[in-house]
């Protein structure tokens, strides 16, 4: 079947993507959604409105649309029918086990059976469980609190969704080998090594980071940035050649087995990925 072009990257495996079966979204010529593998084969057709990310070995799709918004099903990495939802929302993707759902006044989390694992509702919740802690509330926008694995709460402190966000983003792991710093020159990014060397003259107007030997750029100018527009042009390797050039919009970085990016702003344009050799891959 013909499809849209989608561009894949292989880098390394992480414990959060790292499993059997490990499927990435594409969307078609009809503009449905499916999944290929890291080959690009197509494991799922593309029969679904809207996708959420593969998590656990399910997915969360919809392939109607109903008075509320979408009607979600979740599936497995064979496209078979695990449980529904009915008429409520996927608030996260599954994660150490668990997903958030939401009826827009009440959320819970169900286990991959799609049941109630603890039992009770909340108003209100902020992320999906990360090292066996999530965050709640019983006031919608505030006051969140931590509970572990059993639904118990910890402690008796609330927090923000800020304080919340700057806690995960203080305490997360970077899933990086590479030992490469970039620094700025003259308006102008390079990289050096751990020593202080320069290794990557300054040439580039953006970067990102090196992840398993490869590392997004800009090499062209931008006068203006597009808000929550992470734009790129290029793939380098740490000797600073260029793997693979082309626009990559909402740069997402290690998504797994590969680099993740979008065709467009704003998430819009499908989204895309680059093997290991930056060699683009149409779904087969």
């Amino acid at each position: 079947m013909c499809s849209k072009l989608t561009i894949l990257i292989l880098l390394f495996s992480t414990q959060s993507f790292g499993q059997i079966n490990k499927l990435y979204q594409f969307r078609s010529q009809n503009n449905k959604y499916g999944f290929i593998d890291k080959t690009g084969n197509i494991k799922i057709e593309p029969i679904y409105l809207v996708v959420k990310k593969f998590s656990d070995g399910l997915y969360f799709v919809s392939k109607e649309v109903i008075t509320r918004g979408y009607k979600w099903v979740c599936i497995d990495t064979l496209g078979n029918e695990v449980f529904d939802i009915q008429d409520n929302f996927p608030e996260t993707d599954f994660s150490e086990g668990f997903a958030r759902i939401s009826s827009l006044t009440r959320q819970w989390f169900i286990n991959k059976k799609g049941i109630n694992q603890f039992k009770r509702t909340w108003k209100d919740g902020y992320q999906a469980f990360t090292k066996d802690i999530a965050y709640v509330s019983n006031i919608p926008f505030s006051n969140f609190y931590p509970i572990d694995t059993t639904g118990r709460r910890i402690g008796n402190k609330t927090y923000s969704r800020v304080e919340i966000y700057q806690n995960l983003k203080s305490n997360s792991l970077v899933f990086s080998i590479d030992t490469l710093v970039k620094f700025k020159q003259d308006s102008l990014w390079g990289f050096k090594n751990e020593n202080g060397d320069i290794v990557i003259k300054p040439k580039f107007y953006f970067v990102d980071r090196f992840q398993n030997g490869l590392c997004a750029v800009r090499l062209s100018y931008q006068e203006f940035d597009v808000v929550n527009d992470y734009f790129f042009d290029a793939i380098i390797n740490t000797k600073g050649e260029i793997v693979s050039q082309q626009p990559m919009h909402c740069y997402m970085g290690l998504q797994g087995d590969f680099i993740e990016y979008y065709g467009g702003f704003h998430f819009s344009g499908g989204v895309h990925y680059l093997d290991k050799n930056g060699q683009r891959v149409i779904p087969k």
